[in-house]
């Protein structure tokens, strides 16, 4: 069985992705309010996005994860309980009508 929660961590200094489960990332923690602490150098908090995977992974086999972007005009969120895709400016979707039902 794949892991349910995984995430992924978006370094705003460094400027690219942490993955927790990685190996070699085992001094961190994420509190309950979506905040990355790093143990290893003492970071956290405001430098970094916690982001996590929505099950789904894209055509290339490739996981998609909260904050993606979608084509060039839409990204992913995380609203009201569920995964959606949010055009930029208008109405959004459910996950399950771009990606199809995990089911």
């Amino acid at each position: 069985m794949k892991n349910r929660f995984k995430f992924r961590v978006y370094d705003k200094k460094e400027k690219r992705y942490i993955y927790p489960d990685s190996p070699g990332q085992h001094h961190f923690f994420i509190t309950l309010n979506g905040e990355f602490y790093n143990f290893q150098n003492g970071s956290g908090g405001d430098d970094y996005i916690v982001q996590q995977w929505t099950g789904y992974t894209d055509s290339g086999g490739k996981d998609v994860y909260e904050g993606d972007k979608i084509g060039p005009y839409s990204e992913i969120e995380y609203r009201e309980g569920k995964f959606v895709c949010k055009l930029f400016g208008a109405r959004t979707f459910d996950i399950d009508e771009i990606f199809g039902n995990k089911d």
